[in-house]
């Protein structure tokens, strides 16, 4: 027979006895609890898209029917949303099992908090995801800038009649140019039409084309001068140069306007998707931390509460 003579004190068969006193917390949240679910919630998304990608390159194969593009990449999109779910859905729950209890978790207080428990696991693994995102965008930045400033240095180093070999990328403009240049049937003879444009000369026609297709339309100094560029050296009247110069100004112009078209489109599909991934982490991990908090076992019998200060 016990009898409790204070907080800390009770007396056990005429002898008195010590009770551990509760722990206190200043946080209603179990920060670890939640660190721990965010990386559960990482690894289980990380894995079911990795299922994901190699499932879609069995399908798509270049010389089989295999759906198309747009197919692809719509499921590729449920697929992550069915990733993003799981995941976070697993790390809520773990999270929300794990919680540490509190002397006042009552009613619907306790429901509250673990649902918020399994809401700062979302919080916690987008936060970090948004991280890595961005480093990876940084390091990719300065990638591409080293890489184009060797290319750049390959171009003035290769010289007149030099190739530049060591740079695998390839300007979209430079169709264009060969289609400028590009001779009538029967018009230049064997000789002009055999003579390539020389490197100094091609980069300025780049140039000349890549800064009218960007302000919408040459100028009338360049026009004519590409003009003069293409007569000479195709063998083509003046007036039939002018006119394949317009024409390629044209299908370039048309070329970009439907590449930056496409990158628009391609951007916002990828914002509504990742934005409709995200609410269903967010409603997962929600729910599941407060289906943990049911399942777990009540410890007060054994374990004492976390005080709040």
């Amino acid at each position: 027979m016990s009898t409790i003579v204070s907080e800390t004190e009770a007396v056990l068969d005429g002898e008195i006895d010590v009770i551990p006193a509760a722990p206190t917390a200043t946080s209603r949240f179990s920060w670890s609890a939640a660190i721990a679910g965010a990386f559960v919630a990482t690894a289980v998304t990380f894995l079911i898209i990795a299922l994901g990608s190699g499932i879609g390159l069995s399908v798509a194969s270049p010389y089989r029917v295999s759906p198309s593009v747009t197919t692809l990449t719509l499921a590729g999109a449920i697929w992550l949303l069915i990733a993003q779910t799981f995941g976070f859905a697993c790390g809520g729950y773990l999270a929300g099992r794990m919680r540490a209890l509190f002397v006042d978790d009552i009613s619907d207080e306790v429901r509250f908090r673990d649902a918020a428990q399994g809401f700062l696991v979302w919080a916690l693994g987008v936060v970090v995801a948004a991280a890595f995102v961005a480093l990876a965008g940084l390091y990719a930045a300065g990638v591409a800038a080293n890489v184009s400033a060797g290319a750049a240095a390959g171009i003035s180093a290769a010289g007149p009649g030099g190739q530049n070999s060591g740079s695998a990328t390839t300007d979209t403009v430079d169709y264009f140019v060969d289609l400028l240049f590009r001779p009538a049937p029967a018009s230049a003879t064997t000789a002009e039409r055999s003579q390539p444009l020389d490197p100094q000369m091609r980069a300025e026609v780049v140039r000349i084309l890549a800064r009218g297709v960007s302000q919408g339309q040459l100028s009338e100094r360049d026009r004519v001068y590409l003009g003069q560029l293409v007569a000479q050296r195709t063998g083509m009247s003046q007036e039939d140069a002018q006119r394949q110069v317009t024409d390629v100004e044209n299908q370039a112009r048309e070329a970009v306007k439907a590449a930056a078209d496409k990158a628009a489109k391609a951007g916002a599909f990828l914002s509504f998707w990742t934005f409709m991934s995200l609410l269903f982490g967010a409603t997962a991990a929600t729910l599941a931390g407060m289906l943990g908090g049911d399942s777990r076992y009540n410890g007060r019998a054994w374990s004492p509460a976390i005080q709040p200060r």
